[in-house]
């Protein structure tokens, strides 16, 4: 099963890379400034490791290529700014208009970053990690993404000739700063609360993944548990 989880990985990764391809491949670098695109190139190269590491375990690489699986703070990041992208997509941005070009298989950029890749990257966290290896600790780490965001697009926009904001909420001339400020802690309660739901689902899944081998060399197999001391 190692074999079809990077199988399955690395289509994800080439959809991702699929979608931002104007970035890495028309040296669009003004793409970068979306939180969209930022979190599907973080996505293909959390899903090129994974499938590395997998076959790495299933015996299909050199015992010499010593690839673990991504850590679970990363792993876990990635999958939670995929899935906001794509909660945000289905319940606040407008729906992709079907009359942009297609990019791959009938679908275009949006409809793959939107739409797909963060199911893709859900499916993925759910059924191929190992699991029970976040903490309450990382939901609250994963909020610095957020204001290094933040801080990014709003010095970007001022270096600009004509300032330029990628998203309304972080807009400073349409909101002015208590406006912006008041933004920044809804999206962070926002962030936090799915960020708890992520680690309390991991807390809850079995330890070894559900589909290939991912954490079983972190299991004790109840045969080998040492036996408790004998009773007098």
């Amino acid at each position: 099963m190692n074999v079809v989880v990077a199988v399955f990985r690395l289509a994800v990764a080439l959809l991702a890379l699929i979608a931002t391809h104007e970035i890495w491949l028309e040296g669009d670098l003004d793409g970068l400034v979306y939180f969209t695109n930022q979190s599907g190139l973080m996505l293909a190269v959390v899903m090129v490791w994974g499938a590395l590491a997998s076959l790495r375990q299933g015996g299909l690489l050199p015992e010499r290529w010593r690839i673990a699986q991504p850590p679970a703070w990363f792993k876990g990041a990635v999958t939670l700014f995929l899935a906001i992208t794509g909660l945000v997509a289905h319940f606040v941005l407008d729906p992709p208009d079907p009359t942009l070009p297609a990019t791959f298989l009938g679908l275009t950029s949006a409809q793959i970053e939107h739409q797909i890749t963060p199911v893709c990257a859900v499916v993925d966290f759910l059924l191929c990690d190992a699991h029970r290896r976040l903490r309450w600790r990382h939901a609250v780490a994963w909020l610095s993404y957020l204001y290094a965001y933040a801080v990014f697009a709003l010095i970007r926009a001022e270096i600009l000739a004509t300032p330029h904001y990628p998203y309304p909420f972080v807009d400073l001339g349409e909101l002015g700063w208590g406006g912006l400020l008041v933004n920044i802690a809804i999206y962070s309660v926002a962030f936090l609360v799915l960020g708890l739901v992520l680690v309390a689902i991991d807390r809850a899944l079995p330890p070894r993944a559900l589909v290939g081998s991912a954490g079983a060399d972190e299991v004790t197999p109840a045969a080998e548990e040492p036996a408790s001391a004998p009773t007098a």
